[in-house]
């Protein structure tokens, strides 16, 4: 069976070429307060983690300039990871480290036929400031009936967060992985925000 591949190598998704122009109000890129507020005690308290991990999901794509509207906070780690990153935020586990295995709600889309999309992790939550978070070790993915991908693996890119440095699954890598699973509205909101990062609007 074949299985969802995120190539090493950049790809050349075909979008149509956005101009640079002034947002409009429903474009502006905000997170909103409690969002903030747990993503920077996050920040804070793994600073010194020794093991791999980034903000993935959502939260990650808006402070990256993506617009999205995030509900929750997301990470990617390895089993490791989950395990460390359990114990330097204890305090406020919701839920110990657990096997778990979820069909998404949206489906794949691939040569224009709709497939159920399914993840698997080690997975440990938390409520932090009132914010929800999900802590992923050793994601997999599946469409279909396809095989499991490989636990997804990345190089961190690194976001000021105010005064707090995050490292953040890459838009890249999200871009390639959308691109795979045939959401490309997704794919077009990243390209969207890479150009707004090259124009900085004023």
């Amino acid at each position: 069976m074949p299985a969802l591949k995120l190539s090493d190598k950049s790809r050349h998704t075909p979008i149509p070429i956005i101009e640079s122009r002034i947002p409009k109000p429903d474009e502006l890129i905000v997170l909103n307060r409690s969002l903030l507020t747990g993503t920077l005690t996050i920040g804070r308290l793994l600073k010194d983690c020794t093991n791999k991990w980034a903000l993935g999901g959502d939260v990650a794509e808006i402070i990256s300039g993506v617009n999205v509207h995030p509900d929750h906070i997301k990470i990617l780690t390895t089993r490791k990871g989950c395990d460390e990153i359990t114990q330097k935020l204890a305090e406020y586990q919701v839920e110990a480290p657990v096997e778990i295995e979820k069909r998404l709600d949206r489906e794949a889309n691939v040569d224009s036929k709709f497939y159920p999309v399914h993840i698997k992790s080690y997975t440990a939550r938390f409520k932090i400031e009132d914010s929800k978070l999900e802590v992923h070790g050793d994601l997999q993915i599946r469409v279909g009936n396809w095989e499991w991908g490989d636990p997804l693996d990345y190089e961190p890119d690194y976001v000021y967060v105010v005064d707090v440095k995050m490292p953040v699954v890459p838009l890249q890598m999200k871009s390639d992985l959308y691109s795979g699973l045939g959401w490309m509205d997704r794919v077009t909101k990243i390209h969207e925000a890479v150009i707004r990062s090259r124009h900085k609007f004023g």
